[in-house]
């Protein structure tokens, strides 16, 4: 099955948001970073991906018609070259909303001290479910924080360069005819009209709001239980 819409917008951009909203769409299942945290086995394609620029990706998003969010958006030229009728979506937000939101919630989840990384490794010698969260938290730190932000995400100035300079590299390398700028704010209309379906009754599914998120994030940490979002 091929992609048809690819987001490419990052963490705390309104991704859970867009996820929902083209699951309703009637897009099928949308591939989203919750998904790597409840099923690990797909970590080794996305290390593939990101060191070799392919991957099996008919196995990776078998089921799937869509994705958004990490681990998948930075990848965005391996997807256009993979699936050149696709079309993307690059969700938008105010940069220091963004930044404020992505310091207090993902960044901050992701075990980033000494003291942090031996808890979880503690966790990891008496529970399997730990053990393969860990997969994920390393893939997201490898590929995003010591990646894309090279260590310095808490440089305020830095991140938010690079947050812009990702976005407009994005916006660069995608041809404008299949690039869509949306902020979920705007709801379904610029949406439905990129996409060519109709405006759905239901209100538009503002989902994983930072209180929300921050309970299912800690609970997983807390318990090793699946991550599910709101």
């Amino acid at each position: 099955m091929s992609l048809k819409v690819i987001g490419v917008g990052g963490p705390r951009t309104g991704t859970a948001s867009l996820k929902m909203a083209l699951e309703q769409l009637g897009f099928g299942k949308c591939y989203h970073m919750e998904w790597v945290f409840n099923h690990t086995e797909d970590v080794a394609y996305w290390k593939e991906l990101y060191e070799t620029g392919t991957t099996d990706f008919e196995r990776l998003f078998d089921g799937f018609q869509s994705t958004v969010d990490f681990p998948g958006y930075l990848n965005y030229q391996a997807f256009l070259k993979q699936y050149p009728e696709a079309k993307f979506i690059l969700s938008e937000r105010d940069p220091e909303a963004w930044y404020e939101s992505a310091l207090n919630t993902v960044f901050s989840v992701t075990p980033q001290t000494f003291g942090q990384k031996l808890g979880m490794m503690k966790k990891m010698l008496f529970s399997k479910k730990f053990r393969d969260m860990s997969k994920a938290f390393l893939l997201v730190e490898k590929y995003l924080w010591k990646g894309l932000y090279e260590g310095r995400f808490k440089d305020k100035a830095f991140a938010l360069n690079r947050y812009q300079g990702t976005n407009q590299d994005i916006i660069k390398t995608i041809p404008a005819s299949q690039l869509l700028r949306f902020n979920p704010a705007d709801g379904w209309e610029p949406l439905c009209e990129f996409l060519g379906v109709a405006v759905p009754n239901e209100p538009f599914p503002y989902k994983n709001k930072r209180k929300d998120f921050k309970e299912q994030l800690n609970k997983m940490l807390n318990t090793g239980e699946a991550l599910v979002l709101k």
